[in-house]
């Protein structure tokens, strides 16, 4: 075997091997809050043959205009779970990341070490935030924009990808600003070469304008472009739109790959302004919100591992790797036929044993929501937050006061709920303008000290859960 056959046999082994770790990374126990709603819209989006365009899920929103960006997501979701139930939720959300990162690693070349330690980083960064959900289809089509806007290949093709992003999730707005930065720093470049050629931008803002009105070619009209706009204005209280907590160690990967950034940047062989643009807009981002730290890791990661192998190249001549020995072909082969078989083994051990549903019961009331149907209490029921859509799947009987559709609810609900829940003088009045019969909340909320002293029974408690009656 020619030593270029040797290279690229290593190099295809490592790239198999790092995805295959990402996979391993980005299994997750199908256990977010957003996704049951998501699958009761899809089973019903199903069962009726019409997409959801108004709620129909609560009782303090009925009716009212549901932008519902998510429908094609939906509808795949939940077709996965009637297929392979959890099984089948936990695969698609660790192949997408594989997908995801796939793209970034067929572009790389130089040090395959360099190369795949990176993009385990960088996926490390992203875990946090990575599940069950549309927006992991958002973070895959970033990394697909990215690439296609590195590669300048045919610009029409934005136009179908944000009519398709839109009816997926409200992430289109996250490409929009990737295509912001990228013209931003294809406008430094331009500036600071001796020859100007302005033909790229113009393209690129041209199609982009098209793009933004292929944005309305969904089922909710041009509603769509509020909704980003409105999640930012009501969900500060979300624990997803919070700044990341460092005093937590799921994060520490995304101040690593800034140290890494800067420790490489002075051996950079030439600047690309328009990746650093996008580092710099989505790092800004992320110190804002923590739900855009996979965004940070997936247009990072490219401009990482051109600096890391350029600091590599500085200190060493050859960044080649040249094996000590050569084994004989049918040796090779059945080292790595093993090697791929057993992370092929582990990787779906992995996702069956976090996929069991006694895994997916441990973190939601069931207990509590077994009484309620096996006693049927009468009355509009007021609800954790964090457990809505996990009710509207698995008791749709009872609509539900809030769930995790935030742009929906709006301040005006998500405050009303959060004045019930922390006991506040005018919680009791709430609960009476609601007509509320039956509570089903977390024992540690304030209101549970309160609520005996003013007409209600606890009916049932365990440690996750104390269901009130009246």
């Amino acid at each position: 075997m020619t030593q270029d056959n040797s290279q690229n046999t290593i190099s295809n082994l490592i790239v198999f091997i790092s995805l295959a770790l990402i996979f391993i990374l980005l299994t997750r126990t199908p256990v977010d809050a957003d996704l049951w709603w998501h699958l009761r819209a899809g089973q019903v989006m199903i069962e009726q043959k019409q997409i959801l365009l108004t709620d129909v899920f609560s009782f303090t929103r009925n009716g009212t205009e549901w932008v519902n960006a998510f429908w094609i997501s939906e509808i795949l979701l939940y077709s996965f779970y009637a297929v392979g139930k959890y099984f089948a939720i936990a695969f698609f959300v660790a192949i997408t990341g594989v997908a995801t990162f796939y793209i970034i690693a067929r572009r790389q070349f130089a040090n395959p070490f360099v190369n795949g330690f990176i993009l385990i980083l960088a996926a490390m960064t992203a875990a946090p935030i990575w599940g069950p959900r549309p927006q992991i289809l958002s973070f895959f089509l970033i990394a697909l924009l990215d690439d296609w806007l590195i590669n300048k290949r045919a610009k029409w093709f934005l136009i179908l990808l944000f009519a398709l992003w839109a009816n997926i999730h409200g992430g289109w707005i996250w490409g929009f600003l990737l295509i912001i930065a990228h013209m931003a720093g294809e406008i430094i470049t331009q500036v600071t070469n001796q020859e100007k050629n302005w033909n790229e931008v113009k393209s690129l803002f041209g199609w982009s304008a098209l793009s933004a009105f292929a944005i309305g070619l969904n089922p909710n009209g041009l509603s769509i472009w509020i909704l980003p706009f409105q999640q930012i204005n009501v969900s500060l209280q979300i624990q997803e739109w919070l700044s990341p907590d460092f005093h937590q160690i799921a994060f520490h990967p995304f101040l690593w790959m800034i140290f890494l950034l800067l420790l490489s940047a002075p051996f950079a062989s030439k600047q690309n302004w328009g990746q650093i643009f996008k580092v710099l807009g989505f790092a800004y981002l992320t110190f804002f919100s923590q739900r855009n730290i996979a965004l940070f890791a997936i247009v990072t990661a490219p401009l990482l591992i051109d600096w890391m192998n350029s600091a590599l190249q500085h200190f060493q001549r050859d960044t080649r790797f040249t094996p000590r020995g050569e084994l004989s072909r049918p040796l090779r082969l059945l080292i790595n036929s093993t090697l791929i078989l057993a992370l092929i083994v582990v990787s779906l051990g992995n996702i069956y044993l976090l996929s069991q549903p006694e895994k997916v019961d441990s973190n939601y009331p069931v207990q509590a929501i077994q009484w309620i149907k096996e006693n049927q209490p009468q009355g509009n029921l007021f609800n954790s937050y964090n457990w809505g859509g996990y009710i509207l799947w698995t008791l749709p009987e009872y609509p539900v006061f809030i769930d995790g559709r935030a742009d929906m609810y709006g301040n005006e609900m998500i405050n009303q709920w959060q004045a019930v829940v922390s006991g506040n003088e005018n919680a009791i009045h709430i609960l009476d303008e609601w007509q509320i019969n039956l509570i089903l909340i977390e024992p540690y909320w304030e209101i549970t000290r309160i609520l005996e002293s003013n007409g209600w029974q606890k009916v049932f408690e365990d440690n996750k859960a104390v269901v009130f009656i009246r």
